[in-house]
């Protein structure tokens, strides 16, 4: 007759299963997560150019449709990964700088690394927008899913393994270092830890 497994050793074969299971989305969300992080720093972020040239020495009150035009037909755009060239609608002008030489824009809203500047002697126009390369991105896109994303699916699932990670963890260890005697201390500090630093 089969000896009948405790609770605990069913818990650990799980745990160590699933735990080998989740590996690889685990490195994605981590990854994307610590760049998520210090996104505000631009960090991971790399910087694509776009050019164009109009006529030279244009008033700054009529600039700006001048350079509406110039991108919306710009060529160079279909070089550009498909998000950078969601990215690139000039959707907002804020002044920088306005001396003899050039005159340079913050281009939207939400102060993203996006500048144009016009050489007035020359007419040139550079278009610099930072963003993240393709791989990046897509790690990135993934952390963020919605429900509408085929990712959410395989997001929602790795939240209930790993919600069954860490309460299995509480049946796996007896004795001296089982939840009962370490791990209980070292679960209310965990919750301390988060709880202090959401309302920091």
């Amino acid at each position: 007759m089969k000896k009948k497994k405790k609770l605990s050793t069913i818990f650990r074969n799980w745990h160590r299963d699933l735990g080998y299971l989740v590996i690889g989305i685990t490195i994605v969300y981590s990854i994307s997560g610590i760049i998520l992080s210090v996104r505000d720093l631009h960090l991971f972020e790399k910087e694509y150019i776009l050019n164009a040239a109009i006529e030279k020495n244009i008033q700054e009150k009529e600039l700006q449709s001048e350079i509406v035009l110039a991108f919306s037909e710009n060529e160079q755009k279909k070089n550009l990964p498909a998000h950078i060239i969601k990215k690139s609608v000039l959707n907002k002008f804020e002044l920088l700088e306005n001396n003899n030489e050039f005159i340079k824009y913050q281009i939207s809203r939400k102060k993203d690394m996006k500048f144009i500047t016009y050489y007035k002697n020359s007419g040139e126009i550079i278009y610099s927008i930072s963003g993240y390369p393709t791989f990046i991105n897509s790690l990135v896109k993934a952390h963020k899913s919605s429900s509408q994303d085929k990712w959410s699916y395989l997001a929602l699932a790795y939240s209930v393994i790993l919600l069954f990670l860490a309460i299995s963890a509480i049946f796996m260890v007896k004795g001296k270092y089982g939840f009962k005697e370490r791990g209980i201390y070292l679960t209310l500090f965990g919750i301390a830890l988060v709880v202090l630093f959401l309302y920091l």
